[in-house]
């Protein structure tokens, strides 16, 4: 039809449904594989920060400020909160067992997504304030990667 009434600018049929975008698909999938009861909270969710996966554990990092507060809003009463103290850091998540691993992981991706990027990073956290602290080796791009959905 586009031919016969001679249009040439049209937009893409596929533009604007997230389904459509390769990493928003990923998350989707891995949420729909991890999680029984789905809301369209956890599915709004999916549009914030980088998404990690260990195991049973889902990990939030926050990209920016708006969405360090959005991470901060929709957090559940069992999830741990982290951020590196006295520096630009990104407010991260995390959610399912609260293992040491787990709790590791988190940090060092807290780390390696703060303005601390090398060595050791001093990292604070906890469920309702950021009352515990657990120094982390900034993880190598590789191992951040290897855990991204």
């Amino acid at each position: 039809m586009t031919k016969e009434f001679n249009i040439t600018n049209y937009p893409c049929s596929a533009g604007g449904c997230l389904l459509t975008d390769r990493e928003f698909a990923n998350k989707l999938r891995d949420l729909f594989k991890h999680k029984k009861r789905v809301t369209v909270k956890d599915v709004n969710l999916l549009k914030v920060g980088r998404h990690f996966r260990l195991g049973e554990n889902k990990i939030i990092v926050g990209r920016n400020e708006a969405e360090n507060k959005v991470l901060l809003q929709n957090r559940q009463k069992s999830d741990l909160v982290f951020e590196v103290p006295n520096c630009g850091s990104p407010t991260t998540i995390l959610r399912g067992p609260k293992s040491r691993k787990a709790i590791e992981t988190a940090a060092g991706l807290t780390a390696f997504h703060s303005d601390k990027k090398v060595g050791d990073v001093l990292v604070d956290f906890g469920k309702d304030s950021l009352d515990r602290r657990v120094t982390v080796t900034v993880p190598t791009l590789a191992q951040v990667v290897a855990l991204r959905i």
